[in-house]
């Protein structure tokens, strides 16, 4: 906290992470036996907002919850106040404070975000941020907290280090200046390393570490790898912060980091000797089999502890409660062996943005099953839908929340896009917060491909139209397609239209008559 004037110097843009909304802390927690409060009308404090990126998009699409931001940088906190002034936005606000400041009298929240600050500050303030998620949560509270990890974190120190040596004598210049010295000199390590067959052999991996970073945005790399703070450290010795505290370890937001079912017979039978039952020393265990270097992890209250289900055996009534969608392509699916369960993901696959529940799956199948099946064959499908949907789900291929935002398909002269989300592209597109804000979808997913013609349609649209009512308006503006060779040609409002709408349509702003 005390860097604050690099991120003044170097510009790190405040986007969207879709792992850390509300709505996904929601569902994980009650995947683990928890009962945490509907996000949709949920407090939520993020420490650490910068422009207020990560929870502006949020606030937009979830009126009945409320937000606040905390950063220590004056200069964000007014520009994204002045943004969401903009935007129109009654139930957010940023607030300039040091973490350090905060105490009981700043309010209890249902659910509160520490996403990439941890790891950042010095241990006073760590300290700070894991007495917050006590003190300011809501009893049946969630907190969200990342950081960099070991064992996966010894090699990047390596080539932090290095960067740091590069500018030992030029502690004046700006963080833009040491981060071109910085990748300037690893290059040039990269490079003498591969010259050598016997080097290559040993650090391979270790130099393609290097070239990744060489590859990477600067404001990444300067905050990353060049500020005086950036510890990482272990998921034990982080629980050992938590329980100081009263609190509780839950776990990580990637599945995969918590639980072993999806891991070959031997890897599970060998955790489960090590960790005897304990779910902390099994995550360390797989971390060191992973060489793990980023945690998000979920944190509970200690009077929770009670309800925590750590078993990796979850009652299908809450699998069967969660909203699905399914990232698989049609290419990964056509490689299933299993029919059935190949032909329900097929079928929700060909509906864009069509969240489903397994009894949505269950009544697809029976519906369209061309064979008839006993009582036991039938029970013996859905089982293995509900195994294949969770190990989904583990891997990272199905995103499952409790509650979702409705996506109203486009329909000429019954529906418009409201103010709101008119005001938020306009302002995160051409306005004050172009280049420090990155837009975003309900999920709070980065969304790259929304330019100054889609302004024009949503503002065509602010009210019911025909389409060609809207395209005759459309036709004023002139409108160009970057081709792949780089030529930019002209093309028509009506063959622009539809591409427009499609994308407001998959961003949910359309609201029925």
């Amino acid at each position: 906290m005390e860097n604050k004037n690099t991120y003044n110097e170097v510009l790190y843009k405040s986007n969207p992470f879709n792992y850390t909304i509300p709505a996904l802390l929601e569902a994980q927690g009650k995947l683990f036996g928890l009962t945490p409060k509907d996000s949709r009308k949920a407090r939520v404090l993020e420490l650490g907002s910068s422009f207020g990126g990560n929870i502006i998009t949020q606030a937009l699409y979830n009126p009945e919850a409320e937000f606040i931001g905390v950063d220590l940088t004056a200069e964000q906190v007014k520009k994204g106040n002045e943004v969401i002034e903009k935007i129109g936005l009654q139930n957010i606000k940023l607030i300039e404070k040091n973490i350090l400041d905060i105490n009981e009298d700043f309010g209890k929240f249902d659910y509160i975000i520490v996403h990439g600050v941890f790891s950042w500050v010095p241990e006073i303030v760590k300290e700070k941020i894991v007495k917050i998620c006590n003190e300011n949560l809501a009893e049946e509270g969630i907190a969200y907290i990342s950081y960099n990890t070991y064992p996966g974190w010894k090699e990047p120190d390596k080539i932090r280090e290095m960067m740091i040596y590069a500018n030992k004598y030029f502690p004046e210049i700006s963080l833009g200046d040491k981060t071109q010295r910085g990748k300037t000199f690893i290059s040039i390590i990269a490079e003498q390393m591969k010259s050598y067959a016997d080097i290559i052999q040993k650090k391979g991996d270790f130099v393609r570490q290097i070239e990744e970073i060489l590859g990477m945005q600067d404001y990444y790399v300067g905050h990353e790898y060049l500020e005086n703070f950036n510890k990482p450290i272990y998921l034990h010795e982080f629980v050992d912060l938590l329980k100081k505290e009263n609190l509780e370890y839950i776990s990580d937001i990637s599945l995969r980091l918590s639980i072993i079912s999806v891991y070959n017979e031997s890897t599970k039978e060998k955790l489960y000797q090590l960790s005897q039952g304990n779910n902390v020393i099994k995550e360390q265990c797989l971390d060191y089999i992973l060489d793990t270097k980023f945690r998000r992890s979920l944190i509970c209250k200690n009077s929770q502890i009670e309800k925590l289900n750590f078993t990796e055996t979850f009652p299908n009534d809450i699998i069967d409660s969660f909203l699905l969608t399914s990232t698989f392509t049609k290419e990964e699916l056509e490689t299933l062996n299993e029919e059935n369960i190949k032909m329900i993901m097929l079928h929700f696959l060909e509906i864009p943005n069509k969240s489903f529940k397994i009894n949505d799956a269950i009544k697809y199948w029976e519906e369209n099953s061309q064979e008839e099946k006993t009582e036991e064959e039938r029970n013996e499908i859905i089982m293995n839908l509900r195994k294949f949907v969770l190990n989904s789900m583990i891997n990272g291929k199905i995103k499952y929340y409790c509650s979702e935002n409705e996506i109203i398909t486009y329909e000429e002269n019954k529906v418009y896009i409201p103010k709101k989300f008119r005001n938020y592209i306009r302002v995160l597109t051409i306005g004050e917060g172009v280049g420090a804000i990155g837009i975003g979808n309900s999920r709070n997913e980065i969304v790259g491909d929304i330019n100054d013609v889609d302004i024009i349609v949503a503002d065509i649209l602010s009210e019911p139209k025909t389409e060609a009512e809207a395209i005759k308006e459309l036709e004023k503006t002139n409108i160009y397609r970057t081709m792949p060779t780089g030529e930019r040609i002209q093309i028509t409002a009506k063959e622009y239209f539809p591409e427009s709408i499609k994308k407001l349509e998959n961003l949910g702003y359309f609201v029925k008559k």
